[in-house]
């Protein structure tokens, strides 16, 4: 597998910038996680994604939109989850678990609301993205790793 995805990478990266590689890999959260998995081993801690994804269906479920009505951290999310495994409500989990090494950054057709109370931060375009990664980073330089076909690039880190 990591012969055909992976991807070598020096180090991980302040800032990582993704996109799901397009229709239908983007069509919901549901579907953008994959890419979200992949930025993930890309980022270092405390460092920021930006994923660009369409996202046209929302979320893509309401268990996991009703499930982040509920509780609103990654850790009330996985003690939810754990005591009550249902199909939808997972993906909180899946995807709020994430968001405690970097800070996520969604731009997409997704009302900035809906993307917030599923604890992304919410932009309109690239541009936006960049100005809100680059005030979170605090750093004129940080080291950047693109991925442009996130769901399918598996980053490999060698640190040496």
């Amino acid at each position: 597998m990591n012969e055909v995805y992976g991807v070598p990478v020096r180090k991980e990266a302040d800032l990582v910038i993704a996109s799901c590689g397009g229709y239908p890999k983007d069509i919901n959260v549901y579907q953008l996680q994959k890419t979200m998995d992949n930025a993930w081993c890309a980022v270092r801690e405390g460092g920021v994604v930006i994923i660009l994804g369409e996202c046209a269906e929302g979320s893509g479920s309401a268990a996991y939109e009703k499930t982040m009505q509920k509780y609103v951290t990654p850790e009330q999310v996985a003690t939810a989850v754990k005591a009550d495994f249902q199909i939808g409500a997972h993906k909180a989990y899946a995807v709020t678990r994430l968001m405690k090494k970097a800070e996520f950054i969604l731009v997409s057709s997704m009302e900035p609301e809906l993307a917030k109370l599923l604890l992304f931060t919410p932009a309109k375009d690239l541009e936006e993205a960049l100005k809100i990664a680059f005030t979170k980073l605090g750093s004129s330089q940080p080291g950047i790793i693109l991925m442009p076909m996130g769901s399918l690039t598996v980053p490999l880190i060698n640190n040496g």
